[in-house]
């Protein structure tokens, strides 16, 4: 595998990020860092030959966030208070991607307003918040500081910030990135809904890193061997197309048109674009409110909400045998002025989370009233990363001709 050189991933690159990030710190976006080593391993870079290293078309620089263990960097996790908790082991997938040849740099704040690291604000405005805890990754790449990132997302926490900061975010399939060394620590059994996944400016960013972090570790047990797909495999011809029902939970005209141009696009591609996939964010959000509750809710009130996702998850899997990906809204807004996040903030987010199923905040233009980006998001059943990927990037690729 050849090498990246200075020119792509080594001593200079790593130098430019750096500056970029000194230009971003007034984002609150990073909570930790060493110059000294990434440098330093971006010396080591140079003089050999990565395995498994990434294209040299794409970054070799990362950011991280700070729920992710990088060795040699501080990770508070959840608590409320310093710790100074200094992991000594890499996340599986960090190591993979230090294996491939990236240099991390950083690690991001993890949340807009954290007890520990103060606020992070939004790339675009500093009065509005970037969004949920992988708020610093989107905050330094939508400032174009960095140009990937590893967020997590347990209920949208990759897609929403994404989405209001306007870059690239992949939740994975459940099971097919492994978790070890997510801090705090997270499986099947208390949270079937957590992932690791790449972040970055362009959809066309994110197949690689995936293919980098994906399969099993030998740690996390939710972990399975499953084959990745080509997304250039896939043909837009006959494609089976479901937009999400979103008549009770209606988002702004902007958000709507740039929905409303997806699927025209779909369909100028030879797309199918069938009714409405619904009722399904009103169920989603009870079954999540109750799952976020659990510790006050009763054991026949647990075995209810266990149950009922059960059943939603199982009827969304017979569903999906009539269509190939889900098109709708990532969020309600463009990012508010800042505040704190409420549960109907995710209530697009929430059906992917509890099945488990891949998907992609894609960027889709701005709203006309505040110059804010706008989004759409891009779903498909569970292992089809690369069916909701290539449909991503065809939409981000269309061009804004006011179709609607």
């Amino acid at each position: 595998m050849r090498s990246m050189g200075t020119g792509t991933g080594g001593y200079d690159e790593v130098g430019a990020v750096l500056a970029r990030l000194d230009a971003a710190n007034g984002l609150g976006a990073v909570v930790a860092r060493d110059d000294a080593a990434a440098l330093a391993a971006a010396r080591a870079r140079d003089a050999q030959s990565p395995v498994g290293a990434m294209p040299s078309t794409h970054p070799t620089v990362a950011t991280v966030k700070d729920w992710i263990d990088v060795a040699g960097l501080p990770c508070e996790g959840e608590s409320r208070e310093r710790t100074h908790r200094m992991p000594e082991r890499d996340a599986t997938v960090v190591a993979r991607l230090r294996a491939a040849g990236v240099i991390v740099v950083a690690k991001t704040q993890p949340g807009a307003d954290h007890p520990i690291h103060g606020r992070c604000v939004h790339p675009a405005d500093p009065l509005r918040t970037p969004g949920a805890s992988s708020s610093g990754e989107a905050a330094l790449i939508g400032a174009g500081a960095s140009r990937l990132g590893l967020g997590s997302d347990s209920g949208g926490s990759i897609r929403l910030p994404s989405a209001w900061c306007g870059v690239a975010g992949l939740k994975p399939s459940f099971g097919l990135v492994p978790n070890t060394g997510h801090f705090p620590r997270v499986g099947g059994r208390n949270d079937g809904r957590t992932v690791i996944g790449p972040m970055a400016p362009r959809v066309a960013d994110l197949m690689s890193p995936l293919r980098i972090i994906a399969g099993p570790d030998g740690a996390d047990p939710d972990c399975v061997p499953v084959p990745i797909g080509d997304p250039a495999s896939v043909q837009a011809t006959g494609l089976r197309v479901a937009v999400i029902d979103e008549s009770s939970w209606r988002p702004v005209r902007s958000t709507r048109e740039a929905v409303e141009r997806a699927i025209a696009t779909l369909t100028r591609l030879g797309a199918c674009v069938d009714g409405p996939l619904g009722p399904l964010l009103d169920e989603s959000l009870d079954i999540t409110r109750r799952y976020w509750d659990r510790a006050s809710l009763t054991g026949a009130e647990c075995e209810r909400q266990l149950r009922d996702w059960d059943r939603f998850s199982g009827r969304l899997t017979r569903a999906s045998m009539e269509f190939d990906v889900v098109i709708g809204p990532v969020v309600m807004d463009v990012a508010p002025l800042h505040r704190a996040l409420t549960r109907e903030d995710y209530v697009f987010t929430l059906p992917w989370s509890l099945t488990g199923w891949p998907a992609v905040s894609v960027p889709a233009g701005v709203d006309d009233v505040t110059g804010l980006p706008v989004a759409v998001q891009v779903a498909a059943p569970r292992w089809q990363d690369h069916v909701a990927l290539a449909v991503a990037e065809w939409i981000e690729a269309a061009p804004d001709d006011g179709l609607a």
